[in-house]
């Protein structure tokens, strides 16, 4: 898992070298770290939960390269206000299979108004060869200069079918450190729902994480 995070940050890193597609100043880079500590599920369908602490990165580049979390991607659009392009992560692989992939795929970003944006990513797996995708809609709702809330409503097919409704609070603490806390309902949706194995079909999950921005 450590070496593929290093792959997806070396194949960003190529990707500045390209022409400009952001708003940002040209050759810049801005990103954040930070820890998150949550609680979900120990697995799909489970009445066990887990609590777990990882690492968290972002960073993006005036090229429109970007790494979110064990995503990496390129932003090919000049507009700003719809995006797209080619992206690869990490999925879990079918089920009985187990562990998880490499996934690459598309990308698109539009926001629709100065407040809500429309997301949709699919790709294919590259060990068990299934399609994965992901539509959800995000409300950006700024409270102050130092406080928003964005609310999004999801569907998505990894190793099932879910729908999710979420909330993600960040606090910007001082200039360079934010706290965010997120709290996302989760259901499994259709044939995921009856699967053999599944305990419960709704759970909740949260989360907390502290980033330093540069």
């Amino acid at each position: 898992m450590r070496a593929a995070v290093l792959l997806l940050l070396a194949v960003s890193c190529q990707a500045a070298a390209q022409s400009p597609v952001t708003l940002m100043p040209e050759g810049s880079r801005e990103g954040s770290v930070g820890l998150i500590y949550g609680e979900a599920w120990a697995r799909r369908g489970s009445n066990a939960r887990q609590a777990v602490v990882y690492p968290w990165i972002s960073m993006q580049w005036s090229s429109g390269a970007f790494v979110e979390g064990l995503s990496a991607g390129w932003k090919l659009s000049e507009e700003p206000h719809f995006q797209y392009g080619p992206i690869v992560g990490f999925s879990s692989r079918a089920q009985g299979a187990g562990g998880t992939q490499l996934t690459p795929g598309g990308f698109v970003l539009w926001r629709v108004l100065h407040d809500v944006e429309v997301f949709a990513q699919s790709g294919i797996g590259a060990r068990d060869g299934s399609m994965k995708a992901e539509l959800a809609v995000n409300w950006i709702n700024p409270l102050d200069a130092d406080h928003s809330v964005v609310f999004q409503a999801a569907a998505a097919k990894d190793d099932g079918w879910s729908n999710r409704l979420g909330a993600r609070w960040h606090w910007r603490l001082g200039r360079r450190h934010t706290l965010v806390s997120a709290v996302t309902g989760i259901r499994l949706a259709g044939s995921s729902a009856h699967a053999p194995g599944v305990e419960r079909r709704s759970s909740v999950a949260w989360s907390t994480a502290l980033l330093y921005s540069f």
